[in-house]
């Protein structure tokens, strides 16, 4: 009884093995599939300004928190999320800090998030930067699982398992345009439960420097701050 058992065991694990290489196969060309509709867009941004809408949904607050403002992505990798209320704060993401700083100058001063002290920190704002930055997705899916729902234009990227990161953080979720592979939707899931998403519309491609300079001249002045 026990060799019988013992050779069942072996022949349903040689049946599990090739099912399971068949379902890493289908996700692998659905992360491809993905990867290739988000390249299609981002393989020729150097700059990008997009309206903006973020909307929080929280069990603290009764209604959702809706604000406006612009997206912009500058050469060599900065993203400001320029809130348009003078009360608010956009926050600055680079490849080494993440600072928010407050809409006017006598508001609160600016605050750094420390990457190596807050881990998800870091892990949101690489993976924000890198899904408007140029490349081949790589970068974009770096220390992260990836799931790719069927049907619709959509990747999904979860911190990994067991990770500091995924105590704060459960997804982050790019949604795609189908024709141009911009991205039109950003979701946050937070571990508590609470959501936040951009929405992003009017992207405008490759902006010259002067209108870029522009648009975040203010927010340059309070990073510097007094003269």
């Amino acid at each position: 009884m026990i060799r019988r058992r013992s050779a069942l065991a072996l022949v349903l694990a040689g049946l599990a093995a090739p099912q399971r290489a068949w379902g890493d196969e289908i996700q692998d060309k659905r992360l491809s599939n993905r990867l290739e509709l988000w390249g299609n867009f981002a393989k020729r941004t150097r700059s990008l300004v997009a309206r903006l809408t973020i909307t929080r949904n929280t069990s603290l607050l009764v209604e959702p928190l809706v604000v406006t403002g612009t997206l912009v992505y500058e050469p060599g990798g900065r993203l400001v999320l320029r809130d348009d209320g003078l009360t608010g704060s956009t926050p600055i993401i680079t490849a080494d800090s993440l600072r928010i700083v407050p809409n006017r100058a006598k508001a609160t001063a600016a605050s750094t998030i420390d990457r190596g002290q807050i881990a998800a920190a870091g892990w949101l704002g690489d993976r924000l930067r890198f899904a408007f930055a140029p490349g081949d997705g790589t970068a974009l899916v770096a220390d992260s699982r990836t799931d790719i729902p069927r049907g619709g234009h959509r990747l999904d990227l979860l911190p990994v398992r067991d990770s500091a990161t995924r105590r704060l953080v459960r997804s982050l979720s790019l949604h795609f345009d189908a024709v141009t592979g911009a991205v039109i939707e950003i979701v946050i899931a937070e571990a508590q439960g609470d959501r936040v998403r951009l929405q992003l519309a009017d992207h405008r491609q490759n902006v010259p420097d002067e209108d870029l300079a522009a648009l975040v001249a203010d927010v340059d002045a309070l990073v510097a701050g007094p003269s």
